[in-house]
């Protein structure tokens, strides 16, 4: 029994002294930690860019197909005569009544 109570007094000794030496360090460890960090960004930066070599530009022409696009003229005028429609309809007044 005693022994159990010992070895747990040992291990809160041990993580109050790892505490206390992150805080005590802890500028340090996050410039390590930077540090560690850019390395690995630059790494996979380097790996993974685009390189000249790999580079292939493809000329495209942007046209307008007139086919398509008379097929939206017609269908935007219909739908526009559709809403002036709506203006010289009367309707009822169903509260004059």
């Amino acid at each position: 029994m005693n022994y159990k109570n010992n070895k747990n007094k040992k291990d809160i000794k041990f993580s109050s002294k790892i505490i206390n030496i992150f805080a005590k360090n802890l500028f340090l460890i996050f410039l390590l930690l930077l540090l560690v960090d850019s390395i690995l960004i630059g790494y996979l930066f380097f790996k993974y860019s685009i390189q000249e070599k790999d580079i292939f530009l493809q000329n495209y022409s942007i046209g307008l197909n007139q086919e398509i696009l008379n097929k939206v003229l017609e269908k935007w005028t219909e739908r526009e005569n559709l809403f002036q429609l709506v203006d010289f309809n009367q309707y009822l007044d169903l509260f004059r009544f």
